[in-house]
């Protein structure tokens, strides 16, 4: 006896459009929120030279804003601690010396690792030259 093929039911058709439809939202979101943060400008530092004097536990940044914004720079850690830096802004193309404070105790000759923290909340690590 044949068996009588039947076509797709109404509920059947609702599921595979409900499948397709979350797809298709999520693809879009997805393209929305990647083109959104490629269009946001964020600051950004470059950190050229850092050497940490320990006869006096100075720290000592050459740092260049590339642009496309200003930046701030917050505070500086160097090996886990917290140095003393007063917040220093850099317009877009700026380059200079920054200097701060910090209480670590190294070796001369070593290398010491460290970051910058913009007032963005974004971190530029380093590695200081303990001289």
């Amino acid at each position: 006896m044949p068996t009588k093929l039947k076509g797709m039911t109404s509920l059947e058709i609702a599921i595979i459009v409900a499948i397709v439809l979350v797809i298709a939202v999520a693809v879009g979101w997805y393209l929305y929120t990647t083109f959104v943060a490629s269009t946001t400008a964020q600051g950004r530092l470059s950190i050229s030279n850092a050497e940490f004097i320990t006869s006096d536990g100075t720290l000592r940044l050459f740092v260049t804003n590339p642009g496309p914004q200003v930046v701030t720079i917050k505070t500086v850690v160097l090996s886990g601690v917290e140095c003393s830096l007063q917040q220093i802004q850099l317009n877009v193309g700026d380059s200079q010396w920054v200097t701060a404070t910090c209480g670590v105790s190294a070796t001369p000759g070593s290398m010491l690792p460290g970051y910058v923290v913009t007032t963005a909340g974004t971190t530029f690590p380093f590695n200081a030259v303990v001289r």
